[in-house]
């Protein structure tokens, strides 16, 4: 057994009317959209959506398609680790209790590793990188690298995103944005 759990961060759900759900989250809860697009891993609209200048997302819309359960079914849930080696013990203790399709898949922002839990929902295991990406974004990984291995391919393959930049810049940045969102001035990071 970990001896930190890890923790629950943000989750997704499906969506039949993205741009009023998208105006709901924004007007209900203050949130403001942290990026958009079409994935490449996951062929589907995806809206990402914050309220924590420190956070990229906390909660996530994604466009339905033919085959996704019917409304407001969830996504994915999503749970946040700290080291690389916590992000490698979690994947196999999944595996060991039932996990299926296992796969890790790089973010630039996040190193995820993603499975179907036992009643085939979606979650998901992360850790941050230091760095923003543009979102969706993805290329897959192996947990055999060594860390310092993944950090240097992430390093290189983000020099070609347009828009990546360290963490705490977008950070900063969204603090402002979040703050002209709620008609206020921006809080001290």
């Amino acid at each position: 057994m970990n001896s930190i759990a890890p923790a629950l961060t943000h989750m997704g759900i499906f969506t039949d009317n993205p741009e009023a759900m998208q105006e709901f989250y924004v007007r209900v809860l203050g949130m403001i959209v942290s990026d958009s697009g079409d994935g490449v891993l996951f062929r589907r609209r995806i809206i990402f959506m914050t309220g924590d200048p420190q956070q990229h997302h906390q909660f996530v819309l994604v466009v339905r398609e033919a085959g996704d359960p019917p409304g407001g079914a969830l996504f994915q849930v999503s749970f946040k680790v700290k080291t690389w080696e916590e992000l490698r013990r979690t994947a196999a203790l999944a595996t060991a209790h039932g996990a299926t399709e296992l796969q890790g898949i790089n973010h630039g922002n996040s190193w995820s590793v993603y499975f179907r839990d036992p009643d085939r929902n979606m979650v998901e295991i992360y850790m941050d990188t230091g760095w923003y990406v543009p979102q969706p974004f993805g290329d897959r990984f192996s947990l055999e690298l060594a860390e310092q291995d993944m950090q240097a391919i992430t390093a290189e393959r983000i020099k070609s995103v347009v828009g990546s930049m360290r963490q705490s810049e977008w950070s900063d940045r969204m603090q402002t944005r979040l703050a002209q969102h709620r008609g206020g001035p921006p809080d001290a990071p």
